[in-house]
């Protein structure tokens, strides 16, 4: 089967012949213009041909256009290694409870996002005709406003709400926007981050109330896509409640945090699961290439049913290199 008829079978609930696995991770200084965006993971997956393409900007892409500053990463690289840091924010793009209110929605065809439109276009161009699924990585309204507003959203958001609902609904009318761009531009899904969808961060009420009608408003548009994601990112995630969203797979820290592990996961939803790989520890150079078989092997067992992507529960450290993970993928070959 190729890609494409692999991740249909696992979505249909039928096992593969060999297990699937996806190692993704950031590209800095790649990650800072298109041109090189789609260089590198043409690349990547090239070299690792994974089951699908995870487009994975740089994690700022969706504040720079609503006024936030970065300073970019010393460029201590050379191709086809990454650098050892990511850009930072050197200046918030709301620093004000009214800010929010001055938010205006972007067109996503300029600027940053215009810039993130055209590596998705890119790399879907590339691969297609080669039966290979590309996702674009998507954040959630109250993810891009934590990147822009920092600790100041949740002062807001309890404070304020009428003046931040205003902010909140302009970034969402913006993602929508984006991923409409997404869909023309051929990809086949995406993958949707939620980053405050964790009970460390918000209560089940707020969230209830400022992520879950956001999210859903944003992926109403992803439902002529096939193979979108849900990213629950976080030390407790919202696991019963983002489950039911509307989307194929769920990928989450599951051997980072307390629960749902992944035996408990499959209890709880039938759709398809990306993770079981602790991308902390077992990617390490320590680590011996049975060391790593037997840590996919365990993963596996404990999904039980096959409805399984191999994935980290969030991006592959920097500082693990690309040698390292053709070491992982001759050790689920040995399975």
């Amino acid at each position: 089967m190729n890609h494409t008829q692999r991740i249909e079978a696992l979505l249909g609930g039928k096992k593969l012949d060999t297990p699937s696995m996806n190692l993704w991770k950031h590209f800095p200084p790649y990650d800072e213009q298109p041109s090189t965006l789609i260089e590198k993971t043409v690349q990547f997956q090239e070299r690792f041909d994974w089951d699908f393409v995870k487009v994975t900007y740089q994690g700022l892409y969706s504040i720079i256009d609503f006024g936030a500053e970065i300073k970019w990463p010393e460029h201590d690289c050379d191709w086809p290694d990454t650098c050892s840091k990511v850009g930072t924010v050197t200046k918030l793009g709301v620093r004000s409870t009214e800010d929010w209110a001055k938010l205006t929605v972007q067109d996503v065809t300029k600027g940053y996002w215009g810039d993130s439109v055209a590596a998705a276009k890119g790399v879907v161009d590339a691969f297609k005709g080669k039966n290979t699924p590309v996702i674009i990585t998507v954040f959630s309204p109250l993810t891009t406003g934590a990147k822009l507003g920092g600790d100041r959203l949740f002062m807001d958001m309890r404070r304020d709400p009428d003046t931040f609902k205003k902010g909140i609904e302009v970034i969402t009318e913006t993602t929508i926007r984006f991923v409409d761009a997404l869909a023309a531009a051929g990809a086949d899904g995406i993958f949707y981050a939620s980053q405050l969808g964790t009970y460390d961060k918000l209560s089940r009420d707020e969230y209830e109330k400022w992520g879950k009608p956001y999210d859903l408003a944003i992926l109403e548009h992803t439902k002529n896509m096939w193979f979108n994601v849900m990213h629950m990112h976080g030390n407790c995630p919202m696991f019963d409640l983002m489950e039911k969203y509307p989307v194929q797979a769920i990928n989450w820290h599951d051997r980072l945090i307390d629960k749902p592990k992944m035996k408990e996961a499959r209890a709880l939803t039938d759709k398809l699961l990306i993770g079981g790989v602790d991308e902390f520890s077992i990617l390490n150079h320590g680590v011996t290439e049975k060391q790593m078989a037997d840590h996919f092997a365990e993963a596996i067992e404990a999904e039980g049913t096959g409805k399984l992507i191999l994935g980290p529960g969030c991006c592959v450290p920097l500082n693990v290199s690309e040698n390292r993970l053709e070491t992982a993928k001759r050790a689920l070959a040995s399975l």
